[in-house]
């Protein structure tokens, strides 16, 4: 018998017996330890969500988050406008109009990807762990994780 079956076995007859029961934690996830937290803000953290408020970084990360979801929303309906508008449009002039609206429509989410790239910079000085910092966005991969495959169309 190999060791790993053996660790596997020895593991398994207590979970069986029970010994795994009574550990502290059992059942819950621990996303809400404040084990990333360092020491000196423990408490202060405590006070502030059990009287239902949140540190600054974590309304900072919601804000965030939800402003992207506001651009990812308009850049989805300007592109699906445009392919309607282009799949319904009488002339070459109708054409061009979408073409430029659709232009402008990815410049504004350009720059709110870039205004969005500024804040997430300075989120990640004030978060309390590395491993809480949010990567800066790409309007490219942007783009293709909404099936728009170019800016320039």
């Amino acid at each position: 018998m190999n060791v790993d079956k053996l660790v596997e076995q020895k593991i398994l007859d207590a979970q069986a017996a029970g010994d795994f029961d009574r550990l502290p934690k059992t059942g819950r996830v621990g996303f809400d330890d404040e084990d990333s937290v360092p020491e000196d803000l423990r408490l202060a953290h405590h006070l502030l969500k059990t009287q239902g408020f949140a540190p600054d970084w974590i309304e900072q990360d919601k804000t965030l988050r939800a402003r992207l979801v506001e651009a990812r929303l308009a850049i989805a309906r300007s592109w699906a406008w445009y392919r309607n508008t282009l799949a319904q449009a009488p002339s070459d002039a109708d054409r061009a109009t979408a073409a430029a609206e659709w232009k402008l429509a990815c410049l504004k989410f350009e720059t709110t990807i870039a205004t969005l790239n500024k804040e997430v910079f300075n989120f990640n000085l004030r978060v309390p762990s590395v491993q809480l910092q949010r990567l800066p966005l790409r309007a490219s991969e942007e783009y293709l994780a909404l099936g728009i495959p170019e800016r320039s169309q």
